[in-house]
């Protein structure tokens, strides 16, 4: 393996034993413009699980079958799903056949059916790979993948969100990462740059809730159990830490300092709601994405935290006014990475999705063409023509980003700076994530002092994880 899917103690390596439950939310917050609920039924996503079954329950013998929920059934141009076949086609004389099912209905017929050797060939979202490989469904890809000759183009950072326990078990085809969306128009009139660091983020907060009534400065989710809050959160941790937890032997170590945590709870928490004079409103405390994504769109916030999703949403129940919902995505935006704590850098929460082969397959050969056929530039180029939200953060250098917008552009540049979650079960995490959060958010504690208290339950739990 090369260097950058190797084992050791980096955020690359992996971990023991993942929890199917725990885990299952965490794929990302995709968005869709309707506010669909996320890829893995949690919150706010690209695929809902509502996604319509395909044909394709089983292989014919001496075919190889590929199930998905990648490829549009709505009536799409067919230009991505006819290149990607064209592709096999030029590496495999096996024929293919295919399946199409929801995330969730994808999820769970692997992790049951697997061993029959149906399908060969699997897409999905990142928090699969761990279950997957925790059953023993998965085929290491690692000397193959990496005798292909675009692997090099691989983002890096995507490589190492599917290497698991130094061994490689996917191809990477698309992903985005949390970015600061910006209302420039607002900053251009009050003569101020986009902050870059937490303090300036605060003082520009505070001028902006002074001079605009019809707007407050930010918003973030705080909403208990609210996977996309814990995402925000991973975002800012990420500014301090390469990962939470390192491997340590047959063990975890927490990989963070006390003062860390209570500066993400300061900063983003303390300073939006409970201070003096807050930078959020505190009359939206406890609430998720359902309120953030649209309150931006409709010109509610001037400051958000999000992925691509949010580009085209721009119809919709929760729009009020599509016209104006378009100026602002596309006239008065302006993306960045997210402002900096004392300390801290550039960092944040990357979502990426995989291909992957099934190890009870008996078409290991065809089905690891499926994955290269997927994968390959041509075939994130044509996805890129026919669905260009896929392809705006593109996980290959030789595949140009479809944002033609400049002030979206430095989404690209915030997509190389992200960090996957390590693969552990991450409930007991959570759990003590969101007490500590809406503490400090509700002024119920000092934010340092529940830096210092989770810092403690994390480090509890290092022999557990």
């Amino acid at each position: 393996m090369s260097d950058r899917s190797s084992s050791g103690l980096s955020r690359r390596s992996l971990v023991k034993a993942i929890g199917v439950g725990a885990t299952a939310g965490l794929a990302g917050c995709g968005g869709g413009g309707d506010g669909a609920a996320d890829e893995m039924g949690a919150d706010g996503g690209s695929g809902s699980g509502t996604g319509t079954e395909g044909s394709g329950g089983g292989g014919s013998g001496d075919s190889v079958l590929f199930w998905n929920y990648a490829f549009p059934n709505d009536g799409s141009p067919p230009v991505w799903k006819e290149t990607f076949q064209e592709n096999f086609k030029q590496r495999s004389d096996t024929s293919l056949e295919m399946g199409r099912f929801s995330y969730e209905d994808l999820r769970q017929k692997f992790l049951t059916g697997a061993r029959t050797g149906d399908p060969d060939a699997i897409e999905g979202v990142l928090s699969h790979l761990a279950e997957y490989v925790e059953a023993g469904h998965l085929s290491p890809l690692g000397d193959w993948a990496e005798g292909l000759d675009f692997y090099d183009g691989y983002v890096d950072s995507t490589i190492e969100a599917l290497t698991y326990r130094g061994k490689l078990y996917g191809l990477p085809y698309n992903g985005n990462a949390r970015a600061f969306i910006t209302r420039k128009d607002i900053l251009d009139e009050l003569g101020q740059d986009v902050p870059q660091s937490a303090s300036a983020f605060h003082e520009v907060g505070r001028m902006i809730n002074s001079e605009y009534d019809d707007m407050w400065a930010y918003h973030n989710s705080t909403k208990d159990g609210s996977v996309r809050a814990f995402q925000e959160w991973m975002s800012h941790v990420y500014q301090h830490t390469d990962q939470l937890y390192v491997p340590d032997g047959e063990s975890w170590k927490l990989n963070i300092e006390a003062d860390a945590l209570g500066q993400v709870f300061d900063n983003w928490y303390y300073q939006i709601y409970a201070a003096e004079n807050p930078v959020g409103n505190p009359d939206q405390l406890g609430t998720g994405w359902q309120v953030n994504d649209p309150g931006y769109i409709n010109g509610n916030f001037a400051f958000i935290e999000c992925g691509t999703w949010i580009r085209g949403w721009t119809t919709g129940e929760n729009i009020n006014d599509s016209s104006k919902a378009k100026k602002i995505l596309n006239e008065r935006t302006r993306v960045a990475h997210l402002p900096r704590g004392e300390g801290a850098s550039k960092g944040t929460f990357l979502e990426v999705k995989p291909v992957m082969v099934n190890s009870h397959s008996d078409q290991q050969e065809a089905a690891r063409e499926v994955v290269a056929s997927f994968a390959s530039p041509a075939t994130l180029k044509a996805m890129g023509e026919d669905a260009r939200g896929d392809g705006m953060t593109p996980v290959h250098e030789d595949v140009e980003s479809t944002i033609t917008n400049e002030s979206w552009r430095p989404f690209t540049d915030v997509f190389e700076t992200g960090r996957a979650l390590a693969k552990i079960g991450w409930g007991p995490v959570r759990q003590p994530f969101y007490k500590h959060m809406q503490e400090v958010a509700y002024g119920r504690t000092d934010p340092y002092k529940a830096g210092k208290q989770f810092h403690n339950e994390l480090k509890n739990l290092e022999s557990e994880l």
